[in-house]
């Protein structure tokens, strides 16, 4: 069985160290590495090219938001989830649509196992609410392209 290499970005060393401990227990995750701030976040993603990035939105110098949309650009097979005490749901919404495969908020009871798994297979996950606002988006996107383009004439 291959590990899922993980890539924690935390500026909280206590929130860090816990979330260490807790990926330690499980026999198929690697923890490659810990960023504390949002230029080492992205260069650990850079160098290590991890399966995972577990990603704090409020990080020093280059925040969450930033980390996450560079990080789909550059290495689109990092799954991203986001672990962060913002629990606003149009914040959530935001990274959902930058990309963000989960979201997890501090201090909710959550097994972060669960969400990697759930990721890893290719899951999104966040509160339901929220993921259904998403597919609703995405419906009336859909929506509005098809009736833009049945005036088009068809291709010669």
């Amino acid at each position: 069985m291959s590990s899922i290499r993980i890539v924690i970005a935390e500026d909280d060393p206590g929130l860090r160290e816990l979330a260490r401990e807790q990926l330690a227990c499980v026999p198929d995750f690697q923890v490659a590495a810990e960023a504390c701030d949002g230029l080492e976040a992205i260069a650990d993603v850079a160098r290590l090219d991890p399966d995972i990035l577990i990603l704090d939105l409020d990080l020093p110098g280059i925040d969450g938001f930033e980390v996450l949309r560079l990080v789909r650009w550059f290495n689109p097979n990092t799954r991203v989830i986001i672990r962060s005490g913002h629990d606003e749901e149009e914040i959530i919404q935001q990274t959902l649509e930058l990309g963000a495969r989960g979201y997890i908020v501090k201090g909710e009871r959550t097994s972060l196992e669960k969400v990697i798994r759930a990721v890893e297979r290719g899951e999104v996950w966040a509160r339901r609410r929220v993921l259904a606002q998403a597919l609703d988006h995405l419906i009336g996107l859909a929506g509005s392209i098809l009736q833009a383009t049945e005036g088009e004439p068809a291709p010669a």
